[in-house]
């Protein structure tokens, strides 16, 4: 996975300085809200955390004016200060993501000025940092590592789905609303009695600036 990554990041990277991408790169700036619901065998809870992302893209056009394909690289920071999981009541949440989008655009022209777009595609995801923090005790946890019990070790990788609609104004600024679900159980912890399942889910609004 990680080889994977590091291969479609180096590609893209030597893609921006060709022709195809001179007025393709984006630099975008999200709000929003992940959301990372624990299935149980007797019930549910979820953490919705808020927080912000950072990107960059680059489209290569597959059918120039119309279709393209749009490989990037995104960080995401997402907290929470009174979260209930597990049986942990008042903590807080805080976690943090690499990602590597990988879209495809359909576009549509409204006017000289705006233009609107369909996109979709597979996200590669990779967890930075997951942690929790008791408030009566300030004892910190790190989920990645199974600090806070064996049923909620995360797994780091996740492969979401998702897509949205946004609009091109001048050719200068894109706003997009985007929603992405995660296929993999992100459970690391006691997988083999199907106790607990983890899927993260992200809703996000961008606002992008084109060169």
């Amino acid at each position: 996975m990680k080889k994977l990554i590091t291969t479609i990041l180096a590609a893209s990277l030597a893609l921006a300085g060709s022709n195809a991408f001179a007025q393709n790169l984006m630099a975008e700036v999200g709000f929003g809200m992940s959301d990372t619901r624990f299935d149980y065998t007797l019930g549910h809870t979820n953490a919705a955390l808020f927080g912000g992302t950072l990107g960059l893209s680059y489209e290569i056009p597959v059918v120039e004016g119309t279709l393209g394909f749009a490989p990037g690289v995104r960080v995401g920071y997402f907290t929470k200060g009174d979260v209930d999981i597990y049986g942990y009541e008042d903590i807080s949440f805080t976690e943090s993501y690499l990602s590597v989008p990988l879209d495809f655009n359909l576009k549509f022209d409204m006017s000289e000025d705006m233009r609107f777009l369909v996109f979709a595609g597979p996200t590669l995801d990779i967890g930075l940092t997951s942690r929790v923090k008791e408030k009566s005790t300030s004892v910190n946890y790190d989920i990645y590592d199974g600090a806070l019990s064996s049923y909620t070790k995360y797994s780091r990788f996740d492969v979401l789905i998702g897509g949205g609609v946004g609009f091109d104004v001048m050719d200068a600024v894109r706003f997009s609303v985007r929603y992405d679900y995660g296929l993999i159980n992100r459970n690391g912890g006691n997988l083999t009695s199907g106790f607990l399942k983890i899927h993260r889910s992200q809703l996000k609004l961008g606002v992008g600036f084109l060169f």
